[in-house]
């Protein structure tokens, strides 16, 4: 292998192991038992009850350790009543009410919050909006008009329809939100001096999808392409640039190889098949990002946690099944199997010379049907994709990095409500991100003010 790969090895390869002090058993247990509690309206969120940053305990989740009387998966629910009537946070109220009244028992900033009274200032909506979607700010002559029609939200529509369809949306705003998702390397990518892929076609897949009141499920669902002019594209796209083995740069793969019937949206393009699983056997990191980015699930952080029976087996010998390991690659590895027949970074020159990183291959590894995506089997990739792009995750997901662009916060406890009446609209909406962002201009969240 040439010495530039290696070092691309070394460069991009990471691992860590982060000691995990919960459970995905213990958060169920608080939401079985307070289930209107504020960080109880997805997985992600009821770890926020107990932990400031995994694995970091808050003032609650630390009480909650020097109450168990045995091992958190068992002991946590009566560690949780033993300290109804305390006061973790030191806010004035009690930890029952923090958990029944939408407060945040190891949070004093997050009271309950029945007694927050906002009124809908279109001004401030108006304003935010221009800023956010059009990138410009409100002009006085605009503001004017606000104050005088005789229907503000009909004219803030007005404008956030044009703000949707204008290039600063499309390819300034959305790219960058696309971001981390893709993780663009300049030296890597396309023009770099070691070329594995070129993620400019992620970018103008996701900036695609997520315009002009298509499916957002497409993320995970497209067997098309989206060329330089923005138009779709169907079956393999060519590489653009002769491959390159010899010299002063290398350039591996380009284009977009893989067959259609096999492509599932923007976890199959050839970019992030390749900067993900590079030469990896079980392809862990791959599984992690496309948990992490289109569920909204951080393994690293302890999220997301639904250990599959008798897992890890530890199939390519990782030494996962040591007790500060198992506890997450339980979950990780059956997410990984799905994945393990898409090739990395190939270095044949036979396999260079004919594209076949970020391709599928059957006799790759043999462990792709016997996968897991929360708690359910998937026989392949495609079955994994498509219950992930089906599944409340995913919308909460979506939702939240829409409410998170806008807001640059997730939704407080008063702002629950109607956060969930957003992602719980997306099946009647289509699944369109227009639509989402035109819901969330109209909540309080956005154009709320104290009266």
């Amino acid at each position: 292998m040439d010495v530039r790969l290696l070092l691309l090895v070394s460069f991009l390869s990471f691992g860590a192991a982060n000691e995990v002090f919960g459970s995905a058993a213990a958060g169920a247990q608080l939401c079985k038992k307070y289930p209107t509690s504020t960080y109880c309206d997805s997985e992600v969120n009821s770890c926020k009850t107990c932990h400031s940053t995994s694995p970091a305990l808050n003032l609650y989740g630390e009480d909650i350790r020097v109450h168990l009387g045995g091992p958190v998966d068992t002991a946590s629910e009566a560690a949780m009543v033993s300290i109804e009537a305390a006061d973790s946070d030191g806010d004035g109220v009690t930890n029952l009410d923090e958990l029944l009244k939408k407060g945040a028992p190891g949070n004093a900033a997050i009271k309950p919050s029945a007694a927050v009274d906002l009124v809908y200032d279109p001004f401030l909506a108006l304003k935010r909006l221009k800023a956010i979607y059009c990138g410009q700010s409100l002009t006085y002559d605009l503001a004017q008009k606000l104050a005088a029609t005789a229907d503000p939200k009909a004219l803030l529509h007005a404008e956030l329809t044009a703000c949707l369809a204008s290039a600063y949306w499309k390819d300034e705003a959305l790219a960058r939100l696309a971001d981390k998702k893709i993780q663009p390397l300049a030296a890597v990518g396309y023009n770099g001096n070691v070329v594995i892929a070129d993620f400019r076609w992620d970018y103008r897949l996701f900036t695609y999808i997520m315009s002009n009141d298509r499916d957002a499920r497409d993320l995970l669902a497209a067997q098309y392409h989206v060329d330089e002019s923005g138009k779709r594209v169907e079956g393999r796209q060519g590489r653009g640039q002769l491959p390159q083995i010899f010299g002063s740069r290398i350039v591996i793969a380009g284009g977009q190889p893989l067959v259609p019937e096999r492509r599932a949206g923007m976890i199959t393009t050839q970019w992030f098949l390749s900067f993900y699983t590079m030469f990896a056997p079980l392809p862990r990191n791959t599984a992690s990002q496309a948990y992490r980015e289109y569920l909204g699930m951080d393994i690293a952080k302890g999220e997301g946690l639904q250990p599959i029976p008798n897992e890890p087996r530890d199939v390519d010998a990782r030494n996962v099944k040591q007790p500060a390991c198992a506890v997450c690659h339980s979950t990780l590895d059956p997410l990984s199997y799905a994945f393990s027949t898409y090739s990395g970074i190939e270095t044949s020159v036979l396999n260079i010379l004919e594209n076949n990183s970020g391709t599928y291959n059957a006799g790759r590894e043999p462990w792709e049907a016997q996968g897991y995506l929360m708690s359910k089997p998937v026989k392949s990739l495609l079955e994994w994709a498509d219950q992930a792009r089906n599944s409340d995750p995913f919308k909460q997901n979506i939702a939240r990095m829409m409410f998170r662009q806008a807001m640059s916060r997730d939704a407080l406890p008063h702002e629950q409500e109607e956060f969930d009446a957003m992602w719980k609209s997306m099946p009647a909406d289509m699944y369109s991100i227009n639509k989402l962002v035109h819901r969330l201009i109209d909540t309080k969240a956005f154009g709320g003010r104290r009266p």
